[in-house]
């Protein structure tokens, strides 16, 4: 490892796009059923903002790739995201909801994965190693989960999750003034690649073929536990603050390992370790209306979902060519959460309103059931 300082700075900006996603992602869906939407209808507006970051994010990510400054990207992909979150409060009406939601998919799902491809950019370089700084977030995500979710406890509140998220967007701007001055790598070196070259890489694409499906169970849980834990005997909105509060802290013991785990396993393995913990988790959520056993159950979170992006967010760094790295980390965000997450929300809607939403989990536990069945014997046969 390097003997240069860390540079602990980075983890500013993760900071603030967790602590944004924390309400967005925890919270968005009550405020949809606050103004009246089914589940069907909370769906499909998921599915659709998803669905639309299949086209949006290879394209930022081209442009990423080739504009001289990924940050000022960065800082315009913010700011977009934040206007647009401010148009949910012009309507309660479905369709104009859903093209809101549309245009806010068109920016604000481009942040993340562009903030990774300059982040990991410069730890590489640096031999550095990226768990502290996503643990940073994720540790963001867990404070303002459980802050959040204690302002729900009184009605009326729930238009809240709009004006936060709108908010805490505008904070990823100064905190973007902390990462290193970051220039497509197209522009910097002058050769030209295409984002074909990423579906050409045999393993890269059999690694998300893995992903997906795993992913899609993880866009059904997003969008859907928290009306249904609202719906248990005894919970509040304080109880689901720490839901997420806990499924946080629970990402800390693989983040600090996340380096080394990598190095000694490789994605292929860490993602078999991931589809278990996914398996189990979706049975206990499945089978039990119980609050607490539900609260402890959030623990398996670190041991799954953040198994898979940290572990492919690594491998992209490592093995695409740096001219695609922005759009590399872009094709993960649109296999993790355009395709999966469009398919676990619209599928998962129509689900949740023929069977009920908890007897969905029992679906999602088989899905992870059979992705590792595909996929798992020729990854855990290897040296690495």
């Amino acid at each position: 490892m390097s003997s240069s300082r860390f540079p602990a700075r980075f983890a500013l900006f993760l900071m603030a796009y967790y602590m944004t996603n924390s309400v967005f992602q925890g919270y968005m869906s009550l405020y949809y059923v606050s103004v009246g939407f089914s589940s069907a209808q909370v769906g499909a507006i998921f599915a659709a903002i998803a669905l639309v970051s299949l086209v949006s994010q290879p394209a930022w990510g081209i442009c990423g790739d080739r504009v001289s400054s990924r940050n000022r990207l960065i800082r315009g992909l913010v700011a977009a995201s934040t206007l647009s979150a401010l148009s949910f409060l012009l309507t309660r009406q479905f369709v104009p909801m859903l093209l809101l939601g549309c245009l806010f998919s068109c920016f604000y799902t481009s942040v993340q994965p562009m903030g990774d491809s300059v982040i990991l950019a410069a730890l590489e370089e640096r031999h550095q190693p990226f768990g502290p700084i996503r643990l940073a977030g994720g540790l963001m995500f867990a404070v303002t989960s459980l802050a959040f979710g204690s302002l729900l406890n009184v009605p009326g509140r729930e238009s809240w999750a709009v004006w936060c998220t709108a908010g805490l967007c505008l904070t990823m701007i100064p905190a973007s003034y902390a990462l290193p001055d970051t220039p497509g790598y197209q522009s910097a070196t002058g050769r030209r690649m295409s984002f074909r070259a990423l579906l050409q890489n045999r393993e890269l694409m059999r690694l998300m073929l893995f992903m997906l499906p795993m992913q899609m169970t993880m866009g059904y849980f997003y969008t859907f536990f928290s009306p249904l834990f609202l719906s248990f005997e005894g919970s509040n909105g304080t109880l689901l603050g720490w839901c997420y509060f806990i499924s946080a802290l629970g990402e800390v013991p693989y983040l600090l390992l996340s380096d080394r785990l990598f190095d000694r396993l490789g994605a292929g393995k860490l993602m078999c370790i991931s589809g278990v913990v996914l398996t189990l988790r979706w049975v206990i959520l499945a089978v039990t209306d119980n609050v607490t056993v539900t609260l402890l159950s959030q623990l398996l979170h670190g041991w799954g979902f953040i198994v898979m992006t940290v572990a492919m967010a690594k491998h992209i760094s490592r093995t695409v060519p740096v001219e695609l790295q922005a759009s590399g980390q872009m094709a993960l965000a649109v296999v993790s959460y355009g395709l999966a997450r469009a398919a676990g929300n619209l599928g998962g809607g129509l689900l949740a309103g023929a069977m009920g939403m908890q007897n969905v989990f029992y679906l999602m536990a088989a899905i992870c059931v059979c992705a590792l069945a595909v996929f798992a014997p020729s990854f855990l046969r290897r040296q690495n």
